[in-house]
């Protein structure tokens, strides 16, 4: 990486280097990902079983395909991890009442509880680290907030791959699981 360009007197400043920006962010958004899906692993759930929870939660009850859908990988592989999920008791099958051939999936009562502890994990991580930040430091994340929203948004347009914890919000809701 290199040095930030120093602007001489009179002289605006030089653009940033939205290369070295990126690589940053990328890193720095990787870094947190796996922060925030580290307590999954205490649990047994790889990033795609997490995925496949928060997408059923998020948008069940919902067909096998609808799921290999929301998830971007084939039937066979989605079928496997449903597999998993329902040996787990993280995922339900039932009929689809419109089609008797078809199946519906449901989060489990176990699977909402599991899916719920990972994210208040994750939450209660973050915000001890937020606690270490001074207010200047807060304020400035708070500033760099919707512009992150915005990237994020025009990255991965899906609201499912969300798999944030709910926000203090959401979480006074009666019975809220969470997105």
């Amino acid at each position: 990486m290199t040095e930030p360009q120093q602007a001489e007197p009179g002289q605006a400043a030089p653009p940033p280097d939205r290369d070295e920006i990126a690589d940053r962010l990328r890193a720095a958004a990787l870094r947190l990902a796996h922060g925030l899906r580290a307590p999954a692993g205490r649990h047994d759930l790889t990033p795609s079983r997490l995925t496949a929870l928060a997408v059923v939660s998020a948008h069940g009850p919902l067909r096998v395909g609808s799921l290999a859908h929301h998830m971007g990988i084939s039937m066979p592989s989605v079928s496997r991890l449903v597999d998993i999920l329902v040996a787990a008791d993280l995922v339900g099958r039932r009929p689809d009442p419109h089609d008797q051939r078809a199946s519906l999936l449901t989060l489990t009562p176990s699977g909402a509880a599991v899916l719920d502890s990972i994210r208040r994990e994750g939450l209660d991580a973050l915000t001890s680290r937020l606690g270490t930040l001074t207010n200047d430091q807060l304020a400035t994340l708070a500033a760099a907030l919707p512009v992150l929203d915005s990237l994020a948004h025009q990255l991965v347009p899906d609201p499912t791959h969300e798999l944030t914890a709910p926000t203090a919000r959401d979480r006074g809701r009666a019975g809220h699981v969470g997105r």
